[in-house]
């Protein structure tokens, strides 16, 4: 997974492993506002599982959905 730095353009190669933890704090802002975003839509029954729909597009959520330097540019 290839993450870029939106200020310095510094780019960090890290395996999903690594990436989980030393992004856990944004991929659970990021994670939040999904699902407040989800639930918030009233022409679709709520989501019984909107975590792994998250995961399921990991990069589009995490870039959209939180405010953060970092960006996934490639998984």
């Amino acid at each position: 997974m290839i993450l870029k730095n939106k200020r310095t353009r510094e780019r960090i190669q890290l395996s999903y492993i690594e990436f989980q933890s030393r992004f856990a704090k944004e991929i659970q802002v990021a994670l939040e506002s999904y699902i407040k975003t989800e639930n918030n839509k009233h022409y679709f029954k709520p989501n019984k599982n909107p975590e792994s729909d998250f995961y399921f597009d990991l990069q589009w959520n995490f870039n959209h959905f939180r405010n953060s330097d970092w960006y996934i540019e490639k998984i």
